[in-house]
């Protein structure tokens, strides 16, 4: 079975200028000049024993800011599905998804909304989308980025960042930032998984989801480079 993961086959040197996919390189100074945050999506996260537990051991809430302007299509895709969207007998809802694989020091990753292990998920418009861009650098831990198997096979999967992981960039897109609940994500990221796997051996999932109301404001270059939350960097 296929599974849907960022990229592991990287160099732990952090890395001022990289190449993207497409062989161009670029650096902090091709960055936009703003960034504008046009949505905010909230995830209550509960671990649990195991999956079939019904008390959560322990509940706590993320929130992401999205940029819809850089990434339109990205960010259409994951509001939608954060929302939910029914078509037919199909459900698409992040609701009820697993965190199913943790590497510490990398990332915790989500999103398999069909199969809740990382062969599954899809996105609003098929079974997978373009690449939107990189415009959006893995600089720092919190940032939110798509997961895939290769060129152009995004679907529903996402992860964030526990790390700078630079050598991400120009392979996945990143189109959010977490500004609310770095410290769970930390935590999340510590969690122990069962030898020789990714999988982590207590059932963490998305209990609630949806998004804040809200007027699109700015984040600075200097805030998103935050290892905190970013109302507690501003």
């Amino acid at each position: 079975m296929l599974v849907i993961f960022a990229v592991f086959s990287f160099s732990f040197a952090q890395h001022i200028i990289v190449s993207n996919a497409h062989g161009a390189s670029y650096n902090d100074n091709d960055q936009p000049e703003k960034f504008y945050v046009t949505h905010e999506a909230w995830f209550n996260i509960s671990i649990r024993e195991n999956k079939i537990s019904s008390a959560p051991i322990r509940t706590e809430r993320i929130v992401i800011a999205l940029f819809g302007d850089i990434c339109p299509m990205t960010v259409t895709n994951f509001i939608t599905i954060t929302k939910g969207l029914r078509r037919g007998s199909e459900k698409y809802l992040y609701k009820g998804t697993p965190f199913h694989r943790i590497v510490r020091d990398f990332v915790i990753q989500t999103g398999d909304f069909t199969h809740g292990d990382g062969t599954g998920g899809k996105s609003i418009y098929g079974d997978k989308f373009i690449d939107e861009n990189f415009i959006l650098s893995h600089r720092s831990p919190g940032w939110v980025s798509m997961a895939n198997y290769g060129k152009d096979t995004n679907g529903s999967q996402w992860f964030i960042t526990l790390v700078p992981a630079r050598w991400l960039d120009g392979h996945h897109v990143a189109f959010g930032r977490v500004i609310s609940g770095m410290d769970f994500v930390y935590e999340l990221g510590e969690m122990e998984t069962f030898k020789g796997t990714s999988i982590p051996k207590r059932y963490i999932a998305i209990d609630d989801c949806g998004l804040n109301e809200m007027t699109k404001y700015e984040l600075s270059y200097e805030q998103l480079g935050s290892y905190t939350d970013l109302a507690a960097s501003a």
